[in-house]
Order: structure tokens, then sequence, then C-alpha cells
């Protein structure tokens, strides 16, 4: 075991802290475990094991084990714990079909709540749930910084299954770091990527074990703020340039795969140097989105945006957009509303009738959760928190809404 010394040394002067950016208050509930986001990340068959055990367990405390996790609860997001990044935040809904019952979705809520709150609560029993972080209390709209207990980090108990683990972290509870010392574990480097420079600290390969000395993907993408955002899925980190270093240092260093890391794409922090600045190359595919679509849907996305782009200067009210969101999902809503009295005409059974209706509730669901997710797209497309939108981010939500949404005033739905 290493001594504190190895990891904690004084310095003077210690480089600027990492921006943290600007987030809106979810209004989807939340979950935080303790899970180091590192072993399962995006796209990689742990993360998505990790997903599927979660949709079971919540379903599972929730609704007994009569359905199956998937079709009971969705994950929208899995992000590190602001300023906890060694602790795993899950962002859910429930899209089970409660009627349309706000206060039935409430009780559950408020049960899901009441189990977190008590460890020997049978979601302590799930695959993982059971390293649920209990001190947290996100499910009944809470944000990443609210805590149940109003009290020193160092003095809440430790929620772990496992009595190694347990016993380390009860260690180091009790060692006193000194006013001024730095956590040599990690050092620091800059990020560019267009107009906006980061602060990136990586794991340091002199003090750690050579396994976890590595930066993924999608830590960049965190870091430049573009993680569930509107060019997401569009944009994929393939190397580090780089900047101000002699000749022979100023080669990309690019994501290989790591047999160590189930050939995923990552870079060994061995290759990179403490306060280089870094341009990050990416694969973009956001003009993709674009082409993709049909001339009559590139016309429409262009007539809507003049529509709110008044000055003409290539730039949106992020609250016009929001607006024209929800009155887009209330006219395909009054477009389902259309289609299903029709369709209800003509059905000539009471089974015909139960299968029409079951089948709007399936339409108005996918369509409210298609504008909850391009809603929180937008919010957090607008990174410098200006209440502003660019073209670009613009084209980009209408495309992923087009791509992932069936427009009801154009298809058969009944």
């Amino acid at each position: 075991t290493k001594t504190n010394r190895q990891f904690f040394v004084e310095e003077e002067e210690l480089p600027p802290a990492p921006r943290t950016l600007r987030e809106s208050k979810p209004t989807l509930p939340s979950m935080r475990l303790e899970i180091d986001i590192k072993t399962i990340p995006p796209g990689s068959a742990e993360r998505a094991k990790f997903v599927s055990a979660f949709q079971d367990d919540v379903g599972r405390c929730l609704f007994g084990g009569s359905m199956q996790g998937e079709n009971i609860i969705k994950v929208t997001e899995v992000k590190p714990a602001p300023g906890m990044d060694w602790l795993t935040v899950v962002v859910f809904d429930l899209i089970i079909d409660l009627g349309g019952d706000a206060a039935a979705k409430s009780s559950y809520l408020a049960k899901l709540d009441n189990m977190v709150s008590n460890t020997d609560s049978d979601l302590y029993m799930g695959m993982v749930t059971c390293q649920t972080d209990s001190t947290f209390g996100g499910i009944l709209g809470g944000d990443d910084e609210t805590d149940r207990l109003d009290v020193p980090a160092i003095k809440r108990p430790i929620a772990t299954p496992d009595p190694k683990v347990k016993s380390i972290l009860e260690k180091y509870l009790r060692v006193e770091v000194k006013e001024g010392s730095h956590d040599s574990s990690k050092f620091h480097v800059y990020l560019n990527f267009e107009d906006t420079t980061q602060t990136l600290w990586v794991p340091n390969p002199r003090t750690l074990p050579r396994r976890s000395c590595v930066v993924w993907p999608y830590e960049i993408k965190d870091c430049l703020g573009i993680t569930s955002t509107v060019s997401d899925v569009w944009m994929t980190p393939i190397a580090l340039n780089p900047t101000g270093v002699p000749s022979e240092l100023s080669g990309a260093i690019h994501f290989t795969p790591s047999e160590r890391h189930g050939s995923l794409p990552v870079i060994d922090t061995s290759l990179l140097r403490q306060g280089v600045t870094y341009t990050v190359v990416f694969e973009d595919n956001r003009h993709r989105a674009f082409e993709d679509l049909t001339e009559e849907q590139q016309q429409e996305i262009q007539a809507t945006f003049q529509k709110y782009d008044t000055s003409g200067d290539g730039i949106i009210s992020r609250e016009e957009c929001l607006v024209a969101c929800k009155n887009r999902t209330e006219e395909g809503k009054a477009a389902i509303d259309k289609q299903f009295e029709a369709a209800l005409s003509n059905a000539t059974t009471q089974a015909q009738r139960d299968e029409i209706s079951a089948q709007k509730q399936v339409h108005y669901q996918k369509i409210e959760e298609a504008e909850t997710q391009l809603m929180a797209q937008l919010m957090k497309a607008d990174v410098d928190g200006n209440g502003e939108l660019s073209e670009q981010e613009f084209y980009l939500a209408e495309a992923w809404w087009m791509k992932s949404t069936l427009n009801p005033t154009k298809v058969a739905l009944f």
C-alpha cells in the first residue's frame, strides 16, 4: 500500500482547478452509485450489462419480477458524479404505462426514495443497486449536488457491500491532509477544441498502476462539454495534437485499441505531459446529420430556423426553441388524436378498440420521450449560458428529432 506522502506533496502554487460546466437542473430522477464509471465505459459490454442490471434492480423493487426492467425503467444518462468522479450518477425515468396518472408516478418515486435512504431495503440486494449511495437524494427532483446529510463528507456513513473496501475507506477517512497539499495521483493537461480550452486531470503513471492510467474518448467529450449535447453522437475523439512543444514531441497521440481494456480505444497517460495544451482531433460527422435527410426535411428545418432567426445573424434564442419543441409535441398529439378517432370509428369489436387505445398511449409516450431528450440536448448545447443556439446546433437537434420520431401528420399510425 502506498503511503500518503506518495500521493500528496506540498506545492506553493497549484494549477487552476478544472472548470465546471454549467448544467441545467435535471427534471428526471437520479441515483448515485459507488461504482467507478471508468469500469463501464460507453459502448462497452460492461456498460450494457450495468444498464440492464440497473433497470432490472429498480424495476423489481417497484413492481416485482413480473416485467422486464427495460419495459419499466429508461436510463437516459450515465455520468461521473460532479466533484466525485469515482462515483457514478444514473439519470432515469419511469416509462411503464400508468395511464397518465402523475400522482401514481410520484408515489412510485417516493417509494424508491424511501428505499434509497433505507440501507435495509430490497434495493440494496440488487446486482448493481447494492452499491447505491444512501446519502444522495436525487429521486424527488434533486440535482447532482443534493445530499441527504448536512454534515462534512468525512462523517458520512460508507455505503459499500464489500467489507474489505469498507475497511480501506474507513482507514483513509482518518487521514489528515495538510492545507495547500496537492493530489499527485493526477496531473493536468489542457484540451483545446474550436474556441474552447478546458483543464483535464488524468491519472499519473508515476504513482498509480499502469492499467488505470488511460484517458477514454468519453472523458474528452465530458471535459469539453460535448456529452449529451446535440453534437455528441456525431463526434468521436481520435487524437490529441500537442502545441507549443519541441518538434520531437509534437506528433499526434492517437486513441488506439487496448487489449487491457477490452480492445476499446484509449490513450496511455504516460504519453502526455503536464501543463501542455492538446488540440483535440475529432472524427466529425455533424455534416452527415443534415445531408442524410430528404430535401423536403432539409427545407423544413431551414424554414423553421429562419422563422426564429429574425436578425439574420445565424443565432436564435434557446428559450424560443424549447417553446417550439413543446408546441410541436402538442401538434403531434393532436395529429395522433385525429388518427385515433378515425381508427376508433372503424373498429367493430371491443378488442379492436382496446388495441387502438393501447397504441395511442404508446405513440403518446414515444413523442413525449423524444421531446424530453431533445430539450435536454438543447439545454446542454448552450454551454456558455448566453441563452442562444447556433444554426449548426439547431440543425443537429432537428435532424435528430426527424430521424428518431415518426411524424404523425404524415405517417399512418393505426
